[in-house]
């Protein structure tokens, strides 16, 4: 949930257990998410950083939106998913490294997905804008790659137990994931000390894998108490609101 390449220009309705012969299904539940705004503090090589922050909540039809807002480094994004995590729409905003404005814009329609992403043209006219169409197909269990890390918090498995499902990102495309749950004892939060589970992840990219594990806590409603990210940045839950 905090800034890295899932970010960038650039997460089930249906999961299958690995590790055994018959493979069952996972039902998953946005219900079984808090509701909230949750403020995080990255920490890179045991220093404090910048603050994060990001939101579930409900919204017409029965759907959920997601938000994540980082502000150090200019970028922003929503998602809306159904309540089984069924991919409806997505905005990102960003500053790109040359400093120009980027925003991408995805709609999904069943097995479809439809978009675009625009880049402002640079101050000084010497790069110029771009305007891309997206459009993909997408296989049937499939979630945006923005929400993985709400996604493996809304199954009803248990520690020890393995499931797959995949993401779409506009640059890479549909891309194969694997978590495995495990049991973490018990963190400290915000709100004292609550039990929790690990959801270690691997996503399988057209660009190379990358490795993700979220801390959430193990009675529902879940919330992310922390999440280790690809190169070292850890995401700390500091903050929760209603």
């Amino acid at each position: 949930m905090v800034m890295s390449n899932r970010w960038a220009a650039f997460p089930f309705m249906l999961v299958a257990l690995l590790g055994s012969a018959a493979a069952d299904d996972a039902a998953f539940d946005a219900a079984r998410l808090k509701t909230s705004r949750f403020t995080y503090q990255d920490i890179q090589d045991g220093k404090p950083g910048s603050l994060s922050l990001c939101t579930v909540s409900t919204v017409v039809q029965g759907n959920y939106r997601f938000t994540c807002d980082f502000p150090a480094f200019d970028q922003s994004w929503s998602t809306v998913a159904t309540r089984s995590m069924a991919p409806v729409e997505t905005t990102l905003k960003m500053r790109a490294r040359e400093g120009r404005h980027y925003q991408m814009t995805l709609t999904y329609t069943g097995h479809h997905v439809t978009g675009e992403a625009v880049t402002d043209p640079s101050a000084d006219g010497r790069l110029p804008g771009s305007d891309r169409a997206v459009e993909a197909d997408i296989s049937e269990h499939t979630v945006d790659q923005r929400i993985d890390w709400a996604t493996v918090m809304t199954t009803d498995l248990k520690p020890g137990q393995k499931f797959l499902f995949s993401v779409y990102d506009a640059k890479t495309g549909v891309s194969q994931v694997s978590c495995t749950i495990a049991d973490a004892g018990v963190m400290e939060s915000p709100l004292g000390k609550l039990a929790a589970i690990r959801l270690v992840y691997t996503v399988e990219k057209s660009t190379g894998t990358e490795s993700y594990t979220v801390y959430a806590t193990r009675d529902v409603p879940r919330m992310m108490l922390r999440e280790d990210l690809p190169g070292g940045l850890t995401a700390v839950l500091v903050k929760v609101e209603p």
